[in-house]
């Protein structure tokens, strides 16, 4: 498969797949049996955006050529599918909010293309960003190495919680920093994918200011777009959001209520105006 373009977040983060080089012939990674009718959850960036020449080798060496029903750059996730005589046996997915720094984990991994194999490691951190605003990485010392994009981070149960996406590496290879997507982002992506070809999130419709951000670590709103969700719920400049549906606000949560909101969905803010707060009520729309 053609790639024409590096890996698009970050230059300071090597892919699994190891994409380093302005133009490579061909790619290979991991993917996920999602759905037994043959939904294949992997990496966007092990496929690029085109159909022609994605094979699937399945774990018994049967070989299928696949489609691509949707991908999401965003977050760098892509489902595929192949036809198949009979169902295919499907992962059981866990839910990844239930994860805890020390969990025992298992990524199921291809290293180098050289067949598929079984590293075991522990959650390190969850909620990584990592130069990429749509994610909320969890991160592992499980080691992980080229060609395993979009292969499966399990839990001890053998149940799926991420699917593992990049490796923090000055050498290109595992150095204990394995980052994966979140079994619970997962799921409504895939969703959206099959259905509608492309993730439907919800817009907030307002913008925070990143210096008081940086400087006192304040979710201060620095600009409304009129007519948006956040004008509508009288959001104004300068207001101060204290808490996000209950929670003490903070960047991370605001934006994992954005990542996994959808049009029509409620937030509710506590905001400080002119030494006030202000209940109120957002309610996200379509991204104009």
């Amino acid at each position: 498969k053609d790639l024409d373009s590096p890996f698009p977040f970050s230059d300071r983060f090597n892919s699994i797949f190891g994409l380093n080089r302005s133009r490579i012939e061909s790619s290979l990674g991991s993917g996920v049996i999602f759905y037994s009718n043959g939904y294949i959850v992997t990496n966007q960036h092990v496929i690029g955006d085109k159909s022609a020449g994605i094979t699937v080798e399945l774990s018994n060496g049967l070989k299928k050529e696949a489609k691509i029903i949707g991908i999401d750059k965003g977050t760098d996730l892509a489902v595929l599918k192949i036809d198949n005589d009979h169902e295919l046996s499907s992962i059981e997915i866990a839910n990844s909010d239930k994860l805890r720094i020390g969990d025992i984990v298992l990524a199921i991994v291809n290293p180098y293309g050289a067949g598929q194999s079984v590293s075991m490691g522990i959650v390190s951190a969850t909620g990584r960003e990592f130069n990429n605003p749509y994610s909320d990485y969890i991160q592992t010392d499980a080691s992980i190495n080229r060609g395993n994009s979009g292969g499966a981070l399990l839990d001890s149960s053998g149940r799926l919680v991420g699917i593992n996406t990049l490796i923090r590496s000055s050498s290109g290879g595992s150095e204990g920093i394995g980052l994966a997507i979140p079994s619970t982002r997962i799921v409504g992506i895939i969703n959206d994918l099959i259905q509608y070809g492309e993730v439907r999130r919800g817009w907030l419709g307002f913008s925070i200011d990143r210096r008081v951000l940086r400087v006192n670590n304040l979710l201060q709103i620095s600009y409304v777009n009129p007519g948006g969700p956040g004008e509508k719920a009288t959001l104004k400049k300068g207001d101060i959001i204290i808490s996000i549906n209950n929670e003490l606000s903070s960047y991370p949560l605001l934006f994992k209520e954005f990542a996994r909101s959808k049009p029509g969905t409620t937030i509710k803010f506590k905001v400080l105006r002119e030494s006030k707060e202000l209940d109120l009520e957002l309610f996200t729309s379509s991204m104009p």
